[in-house]
């Protein structure tokens, strides 16, 4: 069933939507769903079913600039106070699923763009987490730092609030390819409803203000500074494609930030999956990488 959709008001009097999926008994831990950008949760439906089968709740909102979210703040724009909201929004939803579902263990999960959040969360207020999931990351890009500096560029040159196509270079090693969005996975229905969703794609770019926040956090969460910020013992998953652009050739960034994470002492459980792309949880081997995530979280629970 779709999430229920609220909203909450968190800081710089941002509006925020996020959707509810809860199981049919009491809840055994609650699971908060960051997405990746240029989407938003409600694209989280199957996962979220998986998981509530399990007894678990899960929570996702519409990231600012995002979704019905961006109704408040405007497309691919952070509101007052910037980039740093997103994080407090983060905490925010956390606290109403405490309070929805008192005593149980916390899993943030964070997909893409969104794992860069989900990990700078956790550097900065991850006390209380039973195991951190980051999907499709970005790691430790390290060609990032120069293109966070060329936005800055064009943020002091005034076009913070213009849009950027932050997505278009990702299909290249799929030319000649069907859409503009191959990369994403190998299953097209997926990929045919992902261009049919106005709430995702291109009718939902990221600002050239956004996309320096959100990059200039990935750069400062993957490094050894940002690391050692997390909580010690914090379990983590990784979950990447082969073929996912956004990690690396053959993953490499993703496999750098787990021997980062090792480095610092954390367990660490990483899969790349063969041939896969960006989206695994809607790849043609879904099944397989779900069937992963469900048993590392009862492990964690």
């Amino acid at each position: 069933m779709p999430g229920e959709r609220h909203v909450i008001e968190s800081v710089g009097g941002v509006h925020v939507t996020y959707r509810r999926w809860l199981p049919g008994g009491d809840a055994r831990a609650t699971v908060q769903v960051v997405h990746g950008a240029s989407e938003h949760s409600g694209r989280y439906d199957r996962l979220a079913a998986a998981l509530t089968a399990r007894g678990l709740a899960v929570y996702a909102m519409d990231l600012r600039g995002h979704g019905r979210t961006a109704e408040g703040t405007g497309t691919g724009r952070f509101g007052a106070p910037g980039v740093s909201g997103v994080l407090d929004d983060v905490r925010a939803l956390h606290l109403v699923a405490a309070e929805q579902h008192p005593g149980v263990p916390r899993l943030l999960v964070g997909h893409s763009m969104g794992s860069v959040i989900a990990l700078a969360a956790a550097e900065q207020d991850g006390g209380d987490l039973a195991g951190l999931v980051l999907s499709g990351p970005l790691g430790v890009d390290p060609d990032l730092v120069d293109t966070v500096s060329a936005l800055e560029a064009a943020l002091a040159a005034g076009r913070g609030d213009q849009p950027l196509d932050a997505l278009g270079a990702f299909n290249a090693s799929f030319e000649p390819a069907r859409t503009p969005y191959d990369w994403l996975s190998r299953d097209e229905a997926e990929v045919d409803a992902y261009l049919a969703d106005p709430l995702s794609g291109d009718d939902m770019p990221l600002t050239h203000a956004y996309a320096a926040g959100v990059f200039g956090l990935n750069v400062r969460a993957t490094s050894p500074e940002g690391v050692a910020e997390l909580p010690a013992g914090l379990p983590v998953l990784l979950l990447s494609g082969q073929r996912d652009p956004v990690g690396g050739v053959d993953a490499g960034q993703v496999t750098a930030l787990a021997g980062l994470l090792r480095d610092r002492g954390l367990p660490v459980e990483q899969h790349v999956y063969p041939d896969a792309r960006h989206e695994v949880f809607n790849e043609t081997n879904r099944d397989e990488v779900v069937a992963d995530l469900l048993r590392w979280t009862d492990a964690r629970i």
